[in-house]
């Protein structure tokens, strides 16, 4: 071997891949990282080999490809940092059957990266027996992670059938049981404060205010105390408290004892999408841990939220073309909308400032929305104008900027479609295995039904796909649509949200009151 890898005349650049997964089951201790690394560290002393980098996904599904690391080593490929891609088999590299088999007879070859899975025999530069069963190897690993799925759903919801708690993070108030985490106990730090959130409602003070209550006095908020990183970092100001913090724990009925889980759930092994479960599949178990509120309380809290959610007709009906347009320039949140009773006007402010200016929280930018409308329809009728004297710049400016949305979504179905011939030319590799007899009727069977259900599955997804780029051309979505707009704009008196939306993506407010706009063709912003 290790002439072969010195009289090809390549420079290897070797990238080692290592993954692990707990769906790996039994094997967890033979196919660990420290196993994985040894084994391919031994393999590259043994051909006197060196390796560039080495990249880990330590906890990462095999039947899905957006894991960091490996996102990472493609990066590198592409960079041309790597060109040779080693495994301890092929199941390390993935075992949805579509995506793996891509990467290693699609993807690798266009790149000049040679792939080799050592427990496999598999090494794309050389003909190997590992390679002749590769479409057998594909199959049996995209069927173990299916199988190893279906057993782990089907413990999970017996265990949620049977009032186990399954989730990630216990609702605010309970804890896990140190000597049991599948059973809920009230937390001594956060129960009590569940206990008060209902009574301060019960007696007439309204979410914000008690919000504002526990903001005052310094108790951790919900996100807090999930101490997820990432989490803070997106949310703004953690330790205030919301009000729809506080709303969702009073209409939270797990406070009263009840565990309810499988209210969603993956679409499938491969998609990690979730979709919604109908509620009479739902695991609902009562009197499954200890209650933090009655029963009487909790319904009670119900009936003053859905008094408190009446609105008059006229206040409900009031519809304002900015809404959801305009952002404050500082701190990023929206800019609400609300009646000023002294000077009998509408006005818009940043809304952090308006929730929580005793907090030192951002700035006042209180502004007139009746002028800031006017300011807007002026700024888009000089842009317009501008487009009706120099319509063949505007066009170009278009063409320029427009990403189109059906050219993902072809990229999406061209790949399919080599995925389906791949599969085809498998199908006719069986059946001549079939009639060499190096497989029985009833292998050759399961496998061709199973490659055939593959094919039928990217055939739905095409369809899909498909579907989406018609409904986009029905729709005039593409950059032509744009060039109608401006020009329905100009002879609207009462321009309509839908071409608002398909014209700006946000407007912000400075605090000392000046507009930005930011359109949908970004060109378009110098232009007014």
């Amino acid at each position: 071997m290790y002439n072969q890898y010195n009289n090809d005349n390549i420079n290897y650049k070797i990238g080692l891949y290592i993954r692990l997964s707990r769906e790996d089951g039994d094997d967890l201790e033979s196919e660990s990282v420290t196993n994985q690394r040894s084994l391919l560290t031994g393999y590259l002393k043994a051909n006197g080999l060196s390796i560039v980098d080495e990249y880990v996904d330590d906890g990462y599904s095999g039947g899905n490809f957006n894991r960091p690391n490996f996102q990472r080593l493609i990066k590198d490929i592409e960079e041309g940092h790597i060109n040779m891609v080693i495994t301890k088999d092929l199941s390390r590299l993935g075992r949805d059957h579509i995506m793996t088999g891509y990467y290693v007879e699609n993807y690798f070859p266009e790149k000049g990266i040679r792939y080799i899975a050592v427990n496999d025999d598999i090494d794309t530069f050389n003909e190997t027996s590992g390679s002749d069963m590769m479409p057998f190897k594909l199959s049996m690993n995209d069927m173990y992670a299916k199988d190893i799925s279906k057993k782990v759903r089907s413990t999970l919801f017996q265990m949620k059938t049977d009032g186990k708690f399954c989730g990630s993070v216990p609702a605010y108030g309970y804890m896990r049981d140190p000597d049991d985490k599948h059973k809920l106990i009230p937390n001594p730090k956060t129960a009590p404060v569940v206990k008060r959130i209902f009574d301060l409602y019960i007696s007439g003070y309204g979410s914000c205010a008690i919000a504002e209550i526990l903001t005052r006095e310094e108790v951790p908020t919900p996100i807090m105390l999930k101490n997820r990183e990432k989490a803070l970092q997106k949310c703004n100001h953690p330790e205030i408290w919301k009000h729809c913090s506080v709303g969702n724990i009073l209409k939270n009925p797990i406070y009263t004892g009840v565990l309810i889980q499988h209210t969603s759930q993956n679409i499938n092994y491969k998609v990690k999408k979730r979709r919604k479960v109908p509620k009479n599949m739902w695991c609902v178990k009562e009197q499954n841990h200890e209650p933090l509120v009655t029963q009487k309380t909790f319904e009670l809290a119900q009936q003053i939220k859905d008094k408190s959610n009446t609105y008059s007709e006229n206040r409900r009906n009031v519809k304002y073309l900015l809404s959801d347009f305009v952002y404050c320039k500082d701190c990023g949140a929206k800019m609400s909308i609300s009646y000023d009773k002294k000077r009998e006007r509408i006005t818009m402010n940043c809304n952090n400032y308006r929730k929580f200016s005793k907090y030192g929280i951002c700035f006042s930018h209180y502004i007139n929305y009746d002028k800031l409308e006017k300011t807007i329809f002026n700024k888009i009728s000089n842009l317009s104008l501008q487009y009706m004297n120099d319509k063949e710049e505007f066009e170009k400016i278009i063409k320029e900027e427009y990403i189109d949305p059906r050219n993902e979504l072809n990229k999406k179905i061209e790949l399919l479609i080599k995925s389906i011939e791949n599969l085809k030319l498998k199908q006719d590799s069986l059946y001549d295995d079939k009639f060499n007899n190096i497989i029985d009727a009833d292998t050759y069977k399961r496998l061709y039904n199973q490659t055939d259900d593959e094919i039928n599955n990217a055939n739905q997804k095409i369809k899909k796909y498909k579907e989406e780029i018609n409904s986009i051309n029905n729709n005039s979505t593409n950059y032509a649509d744009y060039l109608t707009i401006v020009e329905n704009f100009l002879e609207m008196k009462n321009p309509t949200k839908e071409v608002l939306n398909k014209l700006i993506d946000k407007i912000y407010i400075t605090k000392d009151k000046k507009i930005e706009i930011y359109y949908r063709i970004k060109k378009s912003e110098i232009l007014s």
